[in-house]
């Protein structure tokens, strides 16, 4: 799944559209009398076509819809409907257009992919509501066509034969176009729904001295006989950030759903770090199950593994150094964070790529930018 499939179904759309402006949506053609005569409805007109058996000569006539039911009163119903499925028409498209210029900004990492996605998705509905309306509604509207030769329209699609008269009667290629277009948008919809902006970084900046800050000076008067000062106590240093090398998402079923690294690894690296994270995942999965939400520590070499479990979904990164208890909380507050955001597709992972999953773990690189830890 990506965003520039996406991009592509949403350009398939317009497309398309060109092409269903200039097809007809629906034909009704009577032939087996001297003038052989054909009536084409488009998504914005009507066209009437009179072939003359004898002479062979050809007359088109056109009509939009406004005008039609004042030459052919029989036809306002029909005008009606195709006038509010050309109106659907227009509105998809410029849904389709916004989903674009939305889908592109998500592209770029500057939007969510939600907002061209819910664009796109209505789109989809208005251009699939719009072609099966039609086909419910034509035998109904339709039907003065046929009264003239003492029959109505029973179907979308048909033909009724009377010798010597034959009425035959069915969708365009306009029809058509507008149901692969509807199903177009609904997959580029589909594409990017979860994908996030990127997060903003900035740049810490220097703490500003302030009147408060600047302690007061030590009092020179003597402390009164026989009274001990006791000395301030010295203040807890903070921990030290552990320096991350990895960094491994394991579904429930041990699968390794992301990693993510700090260096390129040579093939003899992958091979150490995939028997390592077999042996991990297995481990954690049979002792920890019952310890949502814990932090583990498992130490191999000079190596740590910190690992962090919830819903059978293990966290884990490999440190070289620094304190445990300078990451306990990032952990377990972007694990918690993956559960809320992708769910079942996270617990139940099958393989299928997380779009967004490498954004949410990136912070972990990035700890000045993290969102504060969840209460406890």
């Amino acid at each position: 799944m990506s965003i520039w499939s996406g991009l592509a179904a949403a350009g398939l759309v317009l497309v398309l559209a060109s092409f269903a402006v200039a097809e007809p949506l629906w034909e009704f053609r009577v032939t087996g009398t001297p003038d052989e005569e054909t009536w084409s409805y488009g998504l914005f007109g009507a066209t009437h076509t009179v072939r003359n058996g004898t002479t062979n000569l050809t007359t088109v006539l056109t009509y939009d819809y406004y005008a039609l039911p004042g030459a052919y009163p029989e036809q306002q119903g029909l005008a009606v409907l195709l006038v509010g499925l050309g109106k659907w028409f227009v509105l998809s498209v410029i849904l389709t257009i916004a989903g674009i210029g939305l889908s592109a900004l998500t592209a770029l990492r500057k939007l969510r992919g939600l907002f061209g996605a819910l664009a796109l998705l209505g789109a989809c509905a208005f251009l699939l509501y719009a072609g099966l309306d039609l086909v419910l509604q034509i035998p109904a509207v339709a039907s003065p066509l046929g009264a003239p030769y003492g029959t109505a329209i029973p179907d979308f699609r048909g033909q009724i034969s009377s010798p010597p008269l034959v009425l035959s009667f069915g969708p365009g290629w306009a029809w058509f176009f507008v149901l692969i277009m509807g199903l177009a948008a609904g997959f580029a919809a589909s594409e990017g729904w979860n994908l996030r902006p990127s997060p903003k970084k900035e740049e810490p900046t220097a703490p500003v001295a302030d009147s408060t800050d600047v302690p007061a000076p030590a009092s020179t008067t003597p402390a009164p006989p026989g009274v001990e000062v006791a000395p301030a106590p010295p203040s807890e240093p903070r921990p030290e950030e552990p320096e991350l090398e990895e960094v491994f998402l394991i579904a429930p079923s041990g699968l390794l759903v992301k990693h993510m690294s700090r260096s390129l690894m040579t093939d003899k690296d992958r091979d150490v770090v995939g028997g390592m994270i077999a042996v991990v995942s297995n481990f954690v999965r049979e002792a920890f199950t019952e310890r949502d939400g814990e932090v583990q520590e498992v130490v191999l070499g000079e190596h740590r593994f910190i690992l962090c479990t919830e819903d059978n979904v293990v966290l884990a990164v490999l440190a070289r150094r620094g304190e445990t208890e300078a990451i306990t909380h990032r952990l377990r507050h972007i694990l918690s964070l993956l559960l809320d955001r992708y769910g079942e597709r996270l617990t139940a992972w099958n393989g299928i790529a997380l779009p967004g999953i490498e954004d949410e773990l990136s912070v972990l690189w990035e700890p000045f930018f993290v969102p504060p830890p969840p209460a406890e």
